[in-house]
C-alpha cells in the first residue's frame, strides 16, 4: 500500500518539476527572442532618427526612451512587491486527501498503520506546497 503512495508522491512532484523546467525555459526562449527584436527595432530607430536629426540627438532619443522605460518598469515592481498575495486554500488539498483518510480510518487497521499513512499524506501535502513555492518566501523581502 505504502508502496503505492510513494511512486504516486514522486510522479507528482517529478510531474511539477518537469512542467516548471519546460515553462520556464520557453519563457526564457521568448524573453531572449523579445530582447533581440527589441535591439533590432532600436537600431532601425537610430537610424531613422539620425536621417532626420543627426547622429548625436538620434542618440540621446534613444538613450532618454530606454531610461524612460526603464523608470516606468521599476516603478511597477516596487508597486508590485507592495502589494499582499492571497492566501492559498488549504481546503483542496484536505479534500484531495479526504478519500484515502476515510479509508485508511474505516478498515480494521491498527492505529499505527492510520498514523503512517496520515503521515505519508501529510508529507505529500507538504511536499506540493514546497514544489509550488510557500509563502515563506513573500515574506523575506
Amino acid at each position: 500500500m505504502f508502496g503505492g503512495i510513494g511512486s504516486f508522491i514522486a510522479s507528482e512532484i517529478s510531474g511539477a518539476v518537469k512542467r516548471n523546467v519546460i515553462v520556464y525555459g520557453l519563457f526564457g526562449l521568448a524573453a531572449l527572442l523579445v530582447l533581440c527584436a527589441g535591439g533590432y527595432a532600436l537600431n532601425a530607430l537610430h537610424t531613422m532618427l539620425m536621417l532626420r536629426y543627426g547622429g548625436i540627438a538620434a542618440s540621446l532619443w534613444i538613450a532618454g526612451g530606454l531610461f524612460a522605460t526603464a523608470l516606468l518598469a521599476f516603478c511597477i515592481a516596487l508597486y508590485v512587491k507592495g502589494r499582499r498575495r492571497p492566501p492559498r486554500p488549504a481546503a483542496t488539498a484536505a479534500l484531495a486527501a479526504a478519500p484515502l483518510a476515510a479509508k485508511l480510518i474505516g478498515s480494521r487497521m491498527s492505529w499505527r498503520l492510520a498514523l503512517a499513512g496520515g503521515i505519508v499524506v501529510l508529507g505529500a501535502i507538504l511536499g506540493r506546497q514546497i514544489v509550488a513555492g510557500g509563502a515563506e518566501d513573500d515574506e523575506e523581502a
